[in-house]
């Protein structure tokens, strides 16, 4: 699974990738809009991604696969108490986005995700001809 970034032709004509920026702040919805750290693990049936989105409820969350590219988008589930005065503020309320394009190895139709306590876990399961088998050896 990659996270691919838009590739830019050198003035050579060489492709080079271009540095990811951090997404502040996106035309189609207020607030700002936050990448959510991940982590991939290949097993030997299944990929298990774990994304944290902490504030978000399992109903803020929209997962889509299209044309092979795994999306999720989250919103916060809460807003600032208008009255709070902030004195420190480290997390802020907005979105999260994340966008993976997956291998031709994962079973589309069986991808499952659940949520615990701000963690996203979706497990990937792999086409039964990528996963590892035994075979049997017959004596005579």
């Amino acid at each position: 699974m990659d996270e691919r970034t838009e590739n830019v032709p050198s003035p050579r004509g060489e492709l080079h990738g271009r540095e990811k920026q951090a997404v502040t702040q996106e035309t189609t919805r207020s607030g700002p809009v936050f990448r959510p750290d991940v982590d991939i693990v290949e097993r030997a049936d299944d990929f298990l991604v774990t994304a944290d989105v902490p504030g978000v409820r399992a109903e803020g969350l929209t997962i889509r696969l299209e044309e092979g590219v795994l999306s999720i988008d989250a919103v916060s589930a809460a807003e600032p108490d208008p009255a709070w005065t902030p004195v420190h503020a480290e997390y802020r309320i907005g979105g999260w986005h994340r966008r993976f394009v997956l291998p031709d190895r994962v079973d589309a139709e069986r991808i499952g995700a659940e949520m615990k306590e701000g963690v996203l876990e979706l497990v990937l399961p792999k086409l039964a001809k990528h996963r590892p088998r035994r075979i049997e050896v017959r004596a005579q």
